[in-house]
């Protein structure tokens, strides 16, 4: 019985001490921040169409008190604009030069993201370390106090003598 308890002693200390074994690492605070910017911009613009003409010249000629038509000098379309209809009723002269309607108005948006992310990180330093002879004096309260248990269970065995513990 003896043999058990010293084993269940030991195998505490030395899962102790494996425990408490350890370095000291600083402690990092790591902040990040993001942050998206989405700007949209909404552009228009006017397309200037330069202007335009045709021109018809002819002569005309009085035949039995009617006007018609002796013959066509020029007859000159522009970029766009095809050459001018021309007719002649009852000596009523009618030209038709016509042109689309032309708007060009354009409008777009444009989108610009900007992505900032900001990373801070923070170490934090140890100033006040334990000396060495700080460091033995918590070994020997820890080993005091193993000590002081093994004494308090032995006590308590020869007093009581479980029968659940033979």
């Amino acid at each position: 019985m003896t043999k058990t308890l010293k084993c269940f002693v030991l195998s505490l200390f030395i899962i102790l001490i494996m425990i408490s074994c350890r370095s000291h690492k600083p402690v990092r605070n790591e902040n990040k921040t993001q942050t998206i910017t989405i700007t949209e911009t909404l552009h228009d613009t006017i397309f200037k169409i330069a202007k335009d003409s045709s021109s018809y010249n002819a002569l005309l000629e009085c035949l039995n008190g009617k006007v018609i038509l002796k013959n066509v000098i020029q007859a000159e379309p522009g970029r766009t604009l095809k050459s001018p209809r021309v007719r002649l009723d009852n000596n009523k002269l009618q030209v038709d030069c016509n042109l689309k309607e032309q708007e060009l108005y354009a409008h777009w948006k444009s989108k610009q993201v900007k992505d900032v992310q900001e990373k801070t990180i923070t170490i934090t330093q140890f100033t006040n370390y334990l000396t060495f002879w700080q460091k033995v004096q918590i070994w020997l309260g820890r080993l005091l106090l193993l000590i002081l248990l093994f004494l308090i269970g032995r006590f308590l065995y020869k007093t009581y003598k479980p029968e659940w513990f033979k």
